[in-house]
């Protein structure tokens, strides 16, 4: 097994703690570990620092390198253009090989069970073996959620694997109930698992424009990497590839997820604040507070709010509007 992280996000959406300087892949917003950190421990046992490879910005290529100091210098890329998820998928399986397949992740989700996670993994690396195309893992929804994409399976392809009949973009909440209620639908994890020449075939066929931007690209040269970066489109994955394809396969996993995505999923994951020497609720309700002085925060009358203090800034917001922070990111990021 090999492994792809991907670890270009920016983290607009975490201001004021993620800053240009520090991206969301390196905020430790569990415990004293960053989010790619947590990534990479998530495959210690089952894979060999050798066969781990990361795509980062080439600005926080030494950054990464600082976090995750086991894997060898040559195999953690930095993209010297921000060009989505497509050409970092690309990118990642060229630095690969075609021996064993290859499993790409964000590095930014938070999965609980690690032990039931390489389960799932294993069963897809076996079916992939006797199918290839194009693996993706959905996960089961445990609510009407209208913050992910959904994949809708087709009919069954192997054991617990099922072709994808169609991928479907974030939802209403009407929409989100009739999703979890039919038992199809499966939230889009953005995890895949592959083999290399099958990616790059599929990619010839279905997303030309990229594939003919980037295949001929030496990784491990600089100028070769930013004259093919140059001319490649900026596009995800599942539009590149995963929508257009007919070899996409889905195995529906059962974990604790999230793919952290706002402060909302941060509150959703570690509850709303309680009282303490530094916090004052007064008639407030499902309040979530986090902060990084000894400022005495005081909160009253109102509910359902994010507040974060950093140095860098103060975060007011309702958990509903938690997507829109970037905005006000892209205005102080500047």
């Amino acid at each position: 097994m090999q492994v792809i992280i991907l670890a270009g996000g920016s983290g607009e959406r975490f201001w004021p703690l993620s800053t240009t300087k520090t991206p969301k892949q390196f905020l430790k917003l569990f415990g004293n570990k960053s989010l790619i950190r947590h990534t990479y421990e998530r495959l210690i046992g089952e894979v060999s620092p050798e066969d781990v490879y990361v795509v980062t910005s080439f600005q926080t290529r030494e950054q990464t390198m600082e976090e995750i100091p086991e894997i060898p210098e040559k195999n953690i890329f930095g993209e010297p253009f921000r060009r989505n998820t497509a050409a970092a998928c690309f990118t990642g399986t060229l630095l690969a090989d075609d021996s064993s397949p290859i499993l790409v992740l964000p590095a930014d989700h938070k999965i609980e069970d690690k032990v039931v996670f390489w389960d799932f993994v294993k069963k897809a690396a076996t079916s992939l073996k006797k199918l290839s195309g194009l693996y993706t893992f959905g996960i089961k929804p445990t609510r009407p959620e209208t913050g992910y994409g959904y994949i809708e399976r087709g009919e069954r392809a192997d054991e617990s694997v099922y072709l994808v009949k169609q991928f479907h973009e974030k939802p209403q909440l009407d929409i989100a109930k009739d999703y979890m209620n039919s038992g199809r639908f499966y939230w889009n994890s953005g995890m895949f698992l592959w083999l290399k020449r099958s990616f790059l075939s599929e990619m010839n066929k279905n997303s030309q424009d990229i594939y003919n931007a980037l295949i001929n690209m030496d990784p491990y040269n600089a100028a070769s990497v930013k004259s093919c970066y140059e001319k490649t489109p900026g596009i995800s994955i599942d539009y590149a590839l995963m929508e257009r394809s007919n070899q996409v396969r889905t195995l529906p996993i059962s974990i604790s997820w999230s793919d952290v995505g706002s402060w909302e999923s941060v509150k959703e994951l570690e509850g709303h604040s309680l009282e303490d020497e530094n916090t004052c609720l007064v008639d407030s309700n499902n309040v979530y507070i986090r902060s990084q002085s000894d400022k005495k925060i005081a909160v009253v009358g109102v509910s359902d709010l994010i507040v974060v203090e950093t140095a860098d800034g103060i975060l007011i917001c309702n958990e509903s509007s938690s997507q829109k922070v970037r905005e006000a990111a892209r205005k102080f990021n500047t």
